[in-house]
């Protein structure tokens, strides 16, 4: 097997509230591979998105090292971490909160571009709508004049536009119907399967992770209390919180998802 993409070590984030110690992250370490889709699971308040924060540095770690193509994030310059950022982008569960509301979303998309100097920058911008199913003229448009799973398309076009290699779905449809979820999930497989992404998705619905994970790790109280592959969670789940999490959830995927499991790149 190839070196990991992305490697987590041992990752702590604790926060002092009220005079307390929250220990938000508790020594959580996994790997993920190239083209690879690794799900993080648990209830609200288990850590998960702190985790997914942290390990973009977006939150400062505690403790813990995470390794990026064999590169230690942590201690990138802030320069170092501009260039890292090309190849590690994140989708947010609200697109509006990357949104500038007074922007149009060709200014949003053409932005990244922008910071990294890359020059055709309209028309990457129009390819990018057409690829995740909005129209080129609709970079003239605002966020507010899109409804909330075509702001999601927005959103996933302005992480994949620089053709990173790793995307942070942070809950990217648990706002949205599940109708519409099954065709943001099977975008987002269809954008994985053609530009070989890896993908660090963070959800709650096993009914969503199911379809779209390769490996999985249940999270609870900031610590990974199992991990394993996709079919062995859910057929065998060894620990009573992933047992009890299962016991939640309905049998069949959302209309219209597509369920085929995605190849793994390495």
């Amino acid at each position: 097997m190839n070196a990991p993409l992305l490697s987590v070590r041992h990752l702590s984030k604790t926060f002092q509230r009220r005079g307390h110690k929250v220990v938000a992250v508790d020594d959580v370490s996994f790997t993920l591979q190239a083209g690879e889709t690794w799900a993080l699971v648990g209830e609200s308040g288990s850590g998960k998105s702190t985790t997914g924060r942290t390990l973009l540095g977006l939150t400062p770690a505690t403790g813990g090292e995470v390794l990026f193509n064999g590169v230690s994030l942590f201690q990138q310059s802030a320069a170092q971490w501009r260039s890292v950022r090309k190849d590690i982008q994140m989708i947010f569960q609200d697109p509006l909160s990357s949104l500038d509301p007074k922007r149009s979303i060709g200014y949003s998309l053409e932005e990244p571009l922008i910071i990294h100097g890359i020059k055709n920058r309209q028309r990457a911008v129009a390819e990018m709508l057409t690829q995740v199913g909005l129209n080129a003229e609709d970079a003239r448009r605002y966020p507010h004049e899109f409804s909330g799973g075509q702001r999601q398309r927005i959103g996933i076009a302005r992480a994949l536009i620089l053709r990173p290699k790793l995307i942070v779905c942070d809950e990217p449809v648990s706002a949205l119907d599940v109708s519409i979820q099954s065709q943001i999930l099977n975008l987002l497989m269809n954008l994985q399967r053609e530009y070989g992404l890896a993908y660090l998705f963070i959800s709650h619905d096993l009914n969503v992770v199911r379809h779209i994970a390769d490996k999985v790790g249940v999270m609870q109280h900031g610590k990974i209390v199992e991990q394993g592959e996709s079919e062995q969670i859910f057929a065998r789940p060894a620990h009573p919180y992933t047992r009890y999490l299962l016991e939640a959830i309905l049998p069949a995927h959302p209309p219209g998802m597509d369920a085929r499991r995605i190849a793994v790149n390495g």
